[in-house]
Parts: C-alpha cells; structure tokens; sequence
C-alpha cells in the first residue's frame, strides 16, 4: 500500500514455506508444503493486476512459489530463471569452492558474514558489490513497466542484499521469514529500499 504506482518495483522476495531438509541434504530439491502453496497464492491473488513480471531462482521452491504467485494472480506470464537468484546466487563466484563455506559455518554464519564483513569468503564474491549488482540487475530488468517485478530467491540472498543497502551491521532482525521480502525502486531522489521497518533512499551516483 506505501509503493509508488508510477515506477517499476522489484519485490525480492524469500521462497515460501518449504519442507525441511534432510541431513547432509544442500536442498536443491526441496519442494514447498502445501500450506505453503496456499499462502503464496493468497499473496499473488493481494497483488493481483499489479504483478508485471516474475523471476526466480532456478531451484524448486522458488519456481513453485513463483507459479503459485502467478495463479494467484491470475496473470499469464512467463517465469525467467535467474541464476543469480540462486544455484549459485549473486555471491557466488566458484560454487564447488564456496559449498566449504556452508560446511564451516552454516548458513546462518555465511549470511552473517555477507551482511558485515568486507572480505570474501573462498570461491565468493565481494558482497557490497554484489549486493549493489543484484539491486542494478534488478531494476534494470523492469524494462520500466510501473508495476510488481517479482523475484524470488533465498534467505542468504536476501538477508544480506538487505542489509548492505540500509548500512545495518546487525543481522538478527533482518532475517527473512518465508514470503518476506525487500522492495526496490528508483526514483528522482535515488534508489529505494523498503524492508521490514526500514526505509532507506540511496542518492543517484
């Protein structure tokens, strides 16, 4: 309800609720519940005529959100699988090299660390760029249609992207929950980000 109609927005948007994963699972097949398929069709049907266009991470959870969200809406259009919304996602640079990342720390420690540190983790890249080049790529795509540009990915994705654009350190409270997302547009003043209880404007560079 606060967006802007007259410019394009990039939602970007945590999968929906999914199944657990198994031990020693890295959850590349790891399908969404059903309840899940409910509420991301309840949220596509809110956003109904506004949905312009969906993205997704190629991996199941994401493109059965994205589908869910499109009937929802009711909308005919094409969902285009985005690598850099996961598998490998836009911090990754070397994906056999990275995965010792995971090992180490969990995921929740390699969110922390794209979140506040400067240095790259092994096969990854720099995350304030990143970030920046995820938030660029998504703008661009909207082609400047005014409307929802709907891109779902993952919470180590968005979590971090999040948090280096609003210059908050602190992780804890940025941590999605399944269907939480960050929404993304340019105006005359600059780059928008609105997440959570935070709204930030990046002045034009």
């Amino acid at each position: 309800k606060q967006l802007p109609e007259e410019y394009p927005v990039a939602l970007l948007l945590r999968h929906s609720i999914r199944e657990e994963f198994g031990a020693g699972d890295i959850g590349n097949d790891i399908p969404i519940t059903e309840t899940g398929k409910c509420i991301a069709y309840e949220l596509g049907r809110v956003l109904g005529g506004r949905l312009r266009a969906l993205h997704s991470s190629p991996l199941l959870r994401c493109v059965q959100t994205a589908e869910a969200l499109r009937d929802g809406a009711g909308v005919d259009t094409e969902i285009s699988r985005n690598r850099l919304l996961g598998d490998p996602g836009v911090f990754v640079v070397d994906a056999a090299l990275a995965w010792g990342n995971w090992q180490a720390l969990g995921n929740d420690g390699v969110m922390k660390h794209l979140a506040s540190e400067n240095r790259s983790l092994p096969g990854m890249a720099d995350p304030e760029e990143a970030s920046k080049k995820l938030v660029h790529h998504m703008l661009s795509s909207t082609g400047g249609a005014p409307g929802l540009h709907v891109f779902v990915t993952h919470d180590v994705i968005l979590a971090p992207t999040a948090a280096r654009l609003l210059k908050q350190s602190c992780l804890d409270s940025l941590i999605p929950g399944f269907l939480e997302g960050g929404l993304f547009w340019r105006s005359e003043a600059g780059v928008h980000i609105l997440y959570k209880d935070s709204h930030s404007c990046l002045a034009q560079q």
